[in-house]
């Protein structure tokens, strides 16, 4: 009976505090920003669209990744913190599922169209 009666003043503790969490500080959807980046990959050599290439967004939070189409276009989509959003610039991954190019970290501002240009290893 006492661990019943304990594990109920728990999870009631935990309620409370979560409670005051969020009127404090709000939920964490509250403080993201949805942000929308799409553009064009290519071969830095030929100028040639690239199909596969990975993108993703290491200031995310949501862990959404796109891949580029056979026109080398690409449109991701991910949540980040207002802080990271005002900033205006992103932190994206560009990688080669076929391991054909190098990766290619880089820092973008926000912008309508992006062109990305990728070396072959």
């Amino acid at each position: 009976m006492y661990k019943w009666v304990r594990g109920i003043l728990t999870a009631s503790a935990f309620t409370s505090v979560m409670f005051i969490m969020q009127a404090c500080y709000g939920t964490p959807e509250g403080r993201m920003n949805e942000v929308t980046m799409s553009g064009t990959i290519i071969d830095k050599a030929t100028s040639q669209p690239l199909s596969g290439i990975s993108v993703t967004c290491g200031s995310s939070y949501s862990g959404d990744y796109s891949f580029s189409d056979e026109n080398g276009q690409f449109t991701l989509t991910f949540l980040i913190s207002r802080e990271y959003y005002e900033r205006g610039y992103f932190d994206l991954e560009f990688a080669d599922t076929l391991d054909r190019y190098q990766t290619l970290d880089t820092v973008v501002e926000s912008s309508s169209k992006l062109e990305i240009s990728l070396v072959a290893k």
